[in-house]
């Protein structure tokens, strides 16, 4: 390709000579590994695929799963996670000293390299060099021979050999491909940009006509091809060029020319194109009238000054560098932030997360590995949808800041909206840039705000799931996994740690990364303190969200930010769910519990979902976090409903369970069972009309009535309770029969006293014998501690089996 890809052999053999004898990772044309000057022989196909995705992402850890679906796409088969272990032994084997960089980091794979073992390593770091040059107001010549020697690094298209044999037209392989051939591309066009300023503009138009053939619909290679034709005294051609892509963009896309490309036909047609470079803008600026001014004759004459050129500004706080974990969500978001929009405009990527989950750490710490793709700027700013005794920002206030980031005077800046606006999108029309808006309330706070570039990407972090946003991609952020919160804890405070009293935190803070980063700050601001200390503090459930305090920060204030900004309904239902926090329930228990019919049941716990508030860890079924629990368990609202409606909600609630387990008792063939109701109505019941349907949702619903059994006991419904222990022995264990001592305990109304008491505790221990049975140990264990009276006071329990009076 003439001298796009710059410099001669003299440069690549000044790279590749100081390598001689280490191994080099090749990737950047045809897949390779050299060992001095000779190349290994790689083996068969899968294991070249292995590589060349390891190669192409050096440095990251790559899961089993996502290696496999490199090879396989999504039809992967049943073997395919031994295959890639299988691959990657191969290459151990087949590359002389490759251990020392193919590293194993648990079930996951990682090439370890640096610049003098990868092309695409030292490609990354040359582009860095170049850019770091530049800033530092490097001269031309410099700059153009350093983007030479980038380029000279390749070798061709990258991983040419694996990505033309590539069936899988969206495949992992040819997605990151396309990544570095963007980057290259990116360096090409500013070689030529620089070139057209520097020498005969005649010598780079064969480099942009190549250029050109491969990105047709590409407006800025054909604008710098328009300027070096009509500098070469090629006028005709140049115009011919216009007409050609104006044609093919209303053809392929329907749309016309962006303005710049207009300007440059403009100053074609004016034969103006030496002025126009000679104003020194890139090509994704323009000269425009600002101006008039007298001409020798006295005539008014317009003035042209350069459209001033958004600079690659960054206001990105620092990430956090204890950061840990998070490498699922880390690799979904940085792919999907490289795999672009779908169409014209920026990406819009969501990070959604309840209060204290750590969006804002993980939307950090994605943009600053996403910089270098967003070169012409990376801002920042905090929307205040939930911050205490901030009020969220309007979109005109955030405007005046990021207008003030591009270094306009705030005396230039509009007052209204839709002209601050307008500016904003005109500042950025032309520039691939990086927004990332922290803490939003609602969509209305961001569209006004976002960059109109094609290529620009916009991350938002919010406690709201803001799918109203059109094209959003959602990246929602979960409960840290009990490993990487025992890492967070290690990293926070070192040495040697105490086995099972790191266990009861991690626990105890519920994969939440602020509850874990403040009970860490609080252990090291009490030095006589020990670990074991702090978390027997933490036991007590009503004074765990207490605890979790440093400074001004608190779990409880975070989530209690989050309760307030519900609707009263919204509330009022959080605080019922809080009275069986333990509790995994379906939309039939929800309603047994709120007293309302499933629709008006689900509709709330879909609005709690989409702030949050409530987790869903399967279709259908709604879970709320230990500590959202507690702190809704402190407020106003919970204990008004202590005082009130708490026994009428627990009561529908036991009643509830209670008919779906005489139903099901009943399909499974159970003797002489009753309806189970009592004398609760119970309006709404799911479907059961199996043997199947039956066994199923005994299954699946015993870990919340277990729950409600130990509630039971506070409340005294020792008698609807005893039935219920009763029916789910038997759903357990059908083919045992009816045991004796259940004969003739059917339902008795609620009695109290000792004899009803003691039959609860009776039927409890027969439920723990047969969850023993069958292998559910925990659940066991809750019912034996509760038979036994060591389940607490009256009140409601927590995930530790505490009890909040």
């Amino acid at each position: 390709m003439g001298t796009v890809d710059g410099t001669a052999r003299v440069l690549r053999a000044g790279c590749m000579n100081s390598r001689e004898g280490g191994l080099r990772f090749q990737v950047l044309g045809s897949v390779a590994v050299r060992c001095g000057d000779s190349s290994a022989r790689l083996p068969g196909t899968v294991a070249r695929r292995v590589l060349t995705v390891l190669m192409l992402s050096p440095g990251e850890v790559l899961s089993t799963p996502r290696l496999a679906k490199a090879v396989w796409g999504p039809w992967c088969p049943a073997t395919a996670s031994n295959q890639v272990r299988k691959a990657v032994a191969q290459l151990r084997q087949a590359i002389p000293g490759a251990g020392a960089h193919l590293l194993t980091d648990g079930p996951n794979y990682r090439l370890n390299v640096g610049a003098t073992e990868s092309d695409l390593v030292e490609f990354n770091q040359r582009r860095l060099r170049v850019h770091r040059l530049a800033e530092g107001g490097a001269d031309e010549a410099q700059l153009i021979r350093e983007l030479q020697t980038v380029l000279s690094l390749f070798r061709g298209q990258v991983a040419a050999d694996i990505v033309d044999g590539d069936e899988l037209e969206n495949g992992l392989i040819r997605a990151a491909a396309r990544v570095v051939e963007e980057r290259r591309l990116a360096v090409q066009k500013e070689l030529i940009s620089l070139r057209l300023r520097s020498s005969p503009p005649a010598l780079v138009i064969e480099d942009l006509r190549d250029l050109v053939a491969q990105h047709p619909l590409a407006e800025d290679l054909r604008a710098q091809l328009m300027l070096a034709l009509s500098l070469s005294g090629r006028q005709a051609d140049a115009l011919a060029e216009y007409a050609e892509i104006r044609t093919l963009l209303r053809d392929e896309l329907g749309i016309d020319p962006d303005h710049s490309l207009a300007k440059v036909h403009e100053a074609v047609l004016c034969g103006e194109a030496l002025a126009y470079l000679r104003a020194g803008a890139p090509l994704c600026d323009y000269e425009k009238p600002m101006a008039t001014k007298l001409d020798a004759g006295g005539q008014h004459v317009a003035a042209r000054v350069r459209k001033a050129r958004v600079r690659a500004i960054c206001t990105l706080p620092h990430g956090l560098t204890d950061f840990v974990g998070r490498r699922e969500e880390t690799d979904t978001l940085l792919r999907t932030a490289r795999a672009g929009s779908r169409g014209p405009g920026p990406l819009l990527i969501c990070v959604d997360g309840m209060g204290g989950i750590g969006k804002t750490a993980l939307a950090l710490h994605a943009a600053h590995r996403l910089a270098l793709d967003c070169p012409d700027g990376q801002f920042y700013v905090d929307l205040h949808g939930f911050s205490p005794c901030e009020r969220p920002r309007e979109p005109a206030e955030v405007l005046q800041v990021l207008l003030g980031s591009l270094g306009i005077e705030a005396k230039h800046i509009p007052a209204d909206l839709d002209s601050r606006v307008a500016m904003w999108r005109a500042r950025l029309a032309d520039s691939k840039v990086l927004l990332l808006l922290d803490n939003a309330a609602s969509e209305a706070q961001i569209v006004p705000l976002l960059p109109p570039g094609n290529g620009s990407l916009t991350l938002i972090t919010s406690r709201r799931r803001l799918y109203g946003l059109d094209g959003t991609e959602p990246c929602p952020v979960s409960r840290m996994s009990a490993g990487d919160s025992r890492e967070l804890v290690e990293r926070l405070l070192g040495g040697e740690l105490e086995s099972e009293a790191t266990e009861r935190l991690v626990a105890y803070c519920g994969g939440l990364p602020l509850a874990l980063r403040l009970a860490a700050a609080k252990l090291r601001s009490r030095p006589t303190w020990t670990l074991s200390h702090l978390v027997e503090r933490l036991g007590d459930v009503r004074h765990r969200a207490a605890e979790l305090q440093a400074g001004d920060r608190s779990v409880r204030s975070v989530l209690r930010l989050s309760f307030d900004a519900l609707t009263e309904a919204q509330r009022h239902a959080l605080c019922v769910l809080a009275l069986v926090p333990d509790a995994s329930m379906d939309v039939h228990g929800a309603a047994a519990l709120l007293g309302t019919g499933p629709a008006e049941a689900e509709l709330l716990l879909e609005g709690l979902l989409d702030v949050n508030l409530l987790e869903q860890p399967h279709i259908g079924r709604y879970t709320l976090h230990g500590l959202v629990a507690g702190v809704t368990a402190g407020t106003g609202e919970f204990a008004q409903l202590l005082r009130g409606g708490r026994r009428s909600a627990l009561r529908r609630l036991l009643a509830h369970h209670l008919a779906v387990t005489s139903r099901s008792c009943l399909l499974l063939g159970r003797p002489g069972v009753g309806s189970g109701a009592g004398p609760d109505a119970v309006p709404h019941l799911p479907e059961i009309n199996s043997r199947k349907e039956a066994t199923e949702i005994c299954e699946r619903e015993l870990p919340a009535m277990v729950e409600m059994l130990c509630v039971s006991g506070h409340e005294e419904f020792f008698g609807p309770a005893a039935q219920l222990a009763r029916n789910l022995r038997f759903a357990l264990s059908p083919e045992g029969g009816v045991c004796e001592e259940e004969r003739g305990g059917e339902y008795d109304g609620g009695a109290t006293g000792s004899r009803a008491a003691e039959a609860y505790r009776m039927a409890l221990l027969g439920l723990a014998d047969a969850c023993r049975d069958v292998g559910l140990l925990e659940q066991s264990a809750t019912l034996t501690a509760t038979a036994m009276g060591s389940a607490g006071a009256p009140g409601i329990r927590s995930g530790d089996g505490e009890c909040v009076p």
